[in-house]
């Protein structure tokens, strides 16, 4: 009878635990899914970059990237933290986030669970690109830079011309067993703006042919023309010193060059034709258009000459900068015209592309002005509606529960109008979501608005201003606020800014002045188009009270097949570090890829307003009526551990269709005070993470994707072992189908428990032109043993959404 007593209670005890748990998890659950993961994506031109921002509702440390520095798209894997709160169905249901921002490079985003607590975000370009990426300064997302997805100065790489025997560098573009025919090597040729040639191997008993640019005397200027190459030839690769024998492309004949389309100036020297050029040059990169275009209109009106093409190219340039889209059109045909066959006739004709589509009849309400010049205002977006489903049931001995932890539609909404004008471009942008809880005892409904802002760009003067609803994580600005950002591109390497706003903690959160910011930053560079820098500083109040004031500084430095970013945020006020981040990735030998990343911050970053945290009250206000402010301060650093992490990666591709990854990933926590009434927190536990995985690209159909993962991951409270395998595989043009599995082993050391959890999902999705449609279904069967009882866990999910873009 006692032992059945103890028993009893033992199940009892279960049960009890796994209804708090339950309790606690099913409104985190349903919090965290009504405000999703992932609250804001932009993407913003600046200058000849593009920076993306993924900001997430709460805690999200960098874990590592696939590629690691170019690629058509980009995946990385973040650790959620804590607050993000328990996922529902055992795994956070994929999103499709709204992109905003000026800029349509970044063509889709999409998030998916691959590791227990951890997500992959993909962002989808237009074409291949190279990139830099790093943490954002509050642990809450990412930053990615991606370099030269914009019309300007780009790196020069010299080339020598082909000779026999062919030695050092080249690039191989493609390989087939087919002869790579003149045609393929002329369109190569044109493309790059390089020499090209046939190569062919004798491989087990087949002949393959490979299409090669080169060869290049130095391996730095082979690493930068790699990466600039595979934007067009995304499987392009290095070859070292390996030919076999080679065929050169035929020297295409160029025709004469037509007559000059308007009068000729006497002819000058060429030392004054040199120094025109010069000055020119000179006034372009200090943004003075209209004397460079009297300059460069000196040099076209000369009777022909060795470097006329050169000039005819940057005064089209010069008028494009300057805004003047209809001249700089005329010039650029004027150079197709005289030089068809040009070293520049392959960019010409895709800046020419780019001007006549800003100049085409938009949908949704666009006007034309005649040839279409006057593009008038380009109308877009988008809706979509997800409707997701969630019952959980817990069984333990005797006893069980069973209830719907979620039952939701979402409907969201994203509207842009843009103008392209001869000198201004302007852009007004909302976007918003609401959360329809249909749960008797659920959360409640909730609005979100992700960005509603207006946006003005003056080409001329290099100034640009967005108003309203923005996000922003670099300048010592933290995500979203309300507000004003001003910035201006004051020389080729100085750009400065200012922001004054109001921090939005949460994009469900209504506008609110309690607090109030001020910030201002400068940029310096790009030098030898290699690395920049940029210094910020940063004040802010909470009700009167101080609430952060911080200094801080960022350096990217990047090479091909070489990339290091450091970040430090010093808070003056507290005389302390907020965050220091440094990391990077070197190319080794045999197509190794070394990553690694050092992080210690505050964790949340460190504000007065942290003082609020395990108070009975809700605002500053009350909370002086009860401490004084060198009181709220001590609070504030007490209730705002450090925290650490550490990783390094090895990634190598396997072949043209396979990467590799190997990660060790460790973070900790600091100990916290007890004061205010709130209790001490001990240190955390080291936690050490070595992860495995292997990326397949093209394995059984084009396009498909097939990911396999392995974790091992132990600290002093649990060992977890996990494996995983997540598919994308393509039924036709338009389905996709991603049947996913993954298996947990979890023991906890402190009741010698284990348990054992298998979680199965399936995704489906439809697309074609502007509509999207998705499915997506799942479960979590969980069984947890300790040595004289067990509990039954279950987890049902289903997710059905639609997205029409206009």
């Amino acid at each position: 009878m006692p032992a059945l007593t103890e028993r009893a209670g033992r199940t009892s005890t279960l049960l009890v635990a796994g209804l708090l748990l339950a309790g606690q998890a099913a409104p985190a659950a349903a919090q965290a899914t009504v405000s999703r993961l992932v609250e804001v994506i932009d993407a913003s031109a600046a200058d000849r970059n593009v920076e993306v921002l993924v900001q997430f509702a709460c805690g999200a440390r960098y874990a590592g990237h696939t590629p690691p520095q170019a690629g058509k798209a980009v995946s990385v894997r973040l650790r959620l933290g804590t607050d993000c709160g328990q996922a529902p169905a055992g795994r956070w249901p994929s999103e499709r986030p709204q992109i905003t921002g000026n800029s349509n490079l970044l063509k889709a985003a999409w998030l998916d669970e691959t590791l227990p607590g951890e997500v992959a975000v993909t962002l989808a370009f237009d074409k291949p690109q190279t990139f830099v990426l790093v943490p954002t300064a509050d642990g809450r997302g990412i930053r990615v830079r991606v370099l030269d997805a914009l019309p300007g100065r780009k790196a020069s790489i010299k080339v020598s011309e082909p000779t026999e025997p062919l030695a050092g560098y080249a690039i191989n573009l493609d390989s087939a067993r087919e002869p790579i025919s003149p045609e393929v090597l002329d369109a190569a040729a044109r493309t790059l703006g390089l020499p090209t040639y046939a190569s062919s191997i004798e491989l087990q008993g087949t002949t393959w042919y490979r299409l090669r640019a080169g060869p290049i005397a130095l391996r730095r200027d082979a690493e930068r023309l790699l990466l600039l190459a595979q934007k067009s030839y995304p499987r392009a690769w290095l070859a070292i010193n390996d030919e076999a024998t080679t065929t050169t492309a035929d020297e295409a004949p160029v025709p004469p060059a037509s007559g000059p389309s308007g009068p000729t100036d006497p002819p000058m020297l060429d030392l004054e034709r040199r120094a025109v050029l010069d000055q020119a040059r000179g006034a372009l990169a200090a943004r003075d258009y209209p004397r460079a275009v009297e300059l460069l209109t000196k040099l076209t009106r000369q009777p022909e000459y060795a470097g006329r093409a050169q000039a005819q190219e940057l005064l089209g340039l010069a008028r494009e900068r300057a805004g003047q889209l209809a001249h700089a059109k005329a010039e650029y045909s004027e150079y197709l015209r005289r030089y068809p066959d040009g070293d520049a006739a392959a960019r010409i004709r895709a800046r020419l592309r780019s001007l006549n589509a800003a100049g085409r009849k938009g949908r949704g309400g666009t006007r034309d002005g005649e040839d279409g010049e006057d593009a008038g205002w380009l109308l877009a977006g988008g809706a979509s509606q997800m409707y997701r489903f969630e019952r959980v049931s817990l069984t333990a001995a005797d006893s069980s529960i069973k209830f719907d932890s979620q039952n939701i539609l979402f409907t969201d909404g994203d509207f842009q109008a843009r103008l392209h004008g001869e000198r201004y471009d302007m852009l007004a942008r909302v976007a918003a979501g609401y959360g329809k809880d249909l749960l008797p005892d659920g959360p409640g409904d909730q609005t979100r608005v992700s960005a509603a802002f207006f946006e003005l760009n003056d080409r001329e003067l290099g100034v640009a201003a967005r108003l309203g609803r923005q996000s922003r994580n670099s300048g010592g600005l933290l995500g979203t606020f309300d507000g004003l950002n001003a910035a201006w591109q004051a020389s080729k390497w100085l750009s400065l800014s200012t922001t004054i706003g109001f921090p939005v903690e949460s994009t469900h959160d209504a506008p609110s002045t309690d607090r109030r910011f001020i910030g201002v930053a400068a940029g310096f560079g790009p030098f030898d188009d290699s690395w920049d820098l940029s210094a910020f500083a940063v004040a802010q109040q909470y009700s009167g009270e101080m609430d952060r004031r911080a200094i801080g500084m960022e350096a990217r430095y990047f090479v091909p097949g070489r990339t290091l970013v450091g970040l430090v945020d010093y808070d003056v006020a507290y005389g302390t570090l907020n965050s220091a981040i440094l990391m990077g990735s070197i190319q080794l030998p045999a197509r190794w890829t070394f990553g690694f990343n050092a992080d210690h911050r505050h964790s949340p970053v460190l504000t007065t307003r942290n003082a609020l945290i395990g108070q009975p009250v809700q605002t500053m206000e009350e909370l002086l009526g009860m401490y004084s402010s060198a009181e709220i301060q001590q609070l504030a650093e007490d209730r705002t551990p450090l925290s650490d992490v550490y990783s390094v990666s090895l990634a190598r591709p396997v072949s043209e269709r396979l990467q590799l990854s190997f990660d060790v990933y460790a973070s900790k926590t600091a100990a916290t005070p007890a004061s205010g009434g709130v209790a001490a927190t001990p240190e955390g536990p080291l936690d050490k993470t070595f992860q495995l995985q292997l990326m397949a690209n093209g394995l059984a159909w084009p396009d498909d994707v097939f990911v396999f993962a392995a974790r091992y991951q132990d600290n002093e409270t649990q060992t977890l072992q996990s494996l995983g395998v997540w598919t994308r595989l393509p039924l036709g043009s338009t389905w996709r189908i991603g049947p996913r599995l993954r298996v947990d082993r979890r023991e906890t050391h402190s009741d010698l428990g284990t348990e054992m959890i298998y979680v199965p999902s399936l995704r489906v999705d439809y697309q074609r032109g502007a509509a999207w449609l998705e499915f997506e279904c799942g479960a979590e069967l969980g069984q947890r043993q300790i040595p004289t009882e067990s509990e039954r866990s279950k987890r049902f999910y289903a997710g059905l959404g639609y997205r029409i873009a206009f």
